[in-house]
């Protein structure tokens, strides 16, 4: 039996799918992709701490307890691309096996940078231990989604038995820092028809979050740190615990209305055409699924669409796999 693991590794969350090659679900968690900068201590041991290219990081949740300014927040490809080993390398150590095969992606936006982005993953070094993989592939965000939802609709991990893959609709993956959408006529999309804008994800929400807390409190936070706080809508400082709810909501309720605007000039009267609008990404749980089920929202799982994708799609390679 193989072993396939899909991996999107977004600029909120590293997203991991870990499948056998009949379809089973193994394994299924996220992490923040968050990067501190720390230093060993030669007297303690932690094996939090990760050594890379001559530094030494924590990775995802340990990270954000350092303090702000060694907190690197990953906003721009370059930075996406530098640290992308040290988000495999703990996604290998949490679901403890080296899979046959490996699926990640990029936004369309960033595609063309799809091949220094495959070479950075599929040759590295953390910690002493080399890392070889030649069945890895970078495929671009959205095609995960497309593969799930044809498999699963919006109930996943139930079968999806509704529509069977010739529906015609616009996709659109909500990340923290792009947005990816596509269009499937007739349940086929082709490379083409991808389109990734970058900026344009949570990041937008995020961000103003920042400004408010900085004119509240006078206090500058990552962008990593406010995640949390829309995520749990108080920000805490020094022991006390500030309600963000109404910022939250009306920060948000601006942003959908901005979202569905772009769509609708993004592709205008093919909405007309479409049996539905489908929204993924961690972005997509701030919509529900609408009366007329024109907008459609996962029932749970939204961040998982494109590393589910990714992971079917890696069942197909394994198949050619000795």
């Amino acid at each position: 039996m193989k072993t396939i693991l899909g991996v999107d590794i977004g600029y909120g969350h590293v997203k991991i799918v870990l499948m056998t090659d009949d379809g089973d679900v193994q394994s299924i968690f996220k992490y923040p992709s968050i990067i501190g900068i720390t230093e060993k201590n030669e007297f303690l041991s932690d094996t939090r701490i990760y050594g890379f290219r001559d530094n030494n990081y924590y990775v995802g949740d340990d990270a954000l307890n350092l303090p702000s300014e060694n907190v690197v927040d990953i906003t721009e490809y370059k930075n996406l691309e530098y640290y992308a080993p040290l988000f495999l390398y703990k996604a290998l150590k949490m679901v403890d096996v080296v899979p046959d095969v490996i699926i990640t992606g990029l936004s369309k936006a960033q595609l063309e940078n799809s091949g220094f982005f495959k070479e950075a993953l599929q040759h590295f070094t953390v910690n002493g231990e080399q890392f070889t993989f030649d069945n890895l592939y970078v495929l671009p965000q959205g095609a995960g989604s497309k593969l799930a939802i044809d498999k699963y609709g919006y109930d996943f991990p139930n079968i999806q038995t509704e529509f069977t893959g010739g529906s015609t609709y616009v996709g659109v993956d909500i990340g923290f820092n792009t947005l990816d959408m596509f269009y499937v006529s007739k349940g086929k999309a082709s490379p083409n028809v991808f389109e990734g804008i970058e900026h344009e994800g949570v990041m937008k929400i995020a961000s103003m979050l920042i400004k408010q807390i900085e004119a509240d409190h006078g206090r500058k936070i990552s962008l990593h740190e406010a995640q949390n706080a829309l995520d749990s809508k108080v920000y805490k400082l020094r022991g006390q615990k500030y309600d963000l709810s109404d910022q939250i909501n009306l920060i948000k309720k601006d942003y959908m209305k901005s979202l569905l605007i772009l769509i609708e000039n993004r592709y205008g009267k093919i909405l007309d055409k479409c049996d539905f609008i489908f929204l993924t990404g961690g972005g997509s749980t701030f919509f529900n699924t609408t009366g007329n089920q024109f907008i459609r929202v996962p029932k749970s799982h939204h961040e998982y669409y494109n590393s589910v994708g990714f992971a079917l799609w890696g069942i197909q390679k394994s198949k050619s796999i000795n």
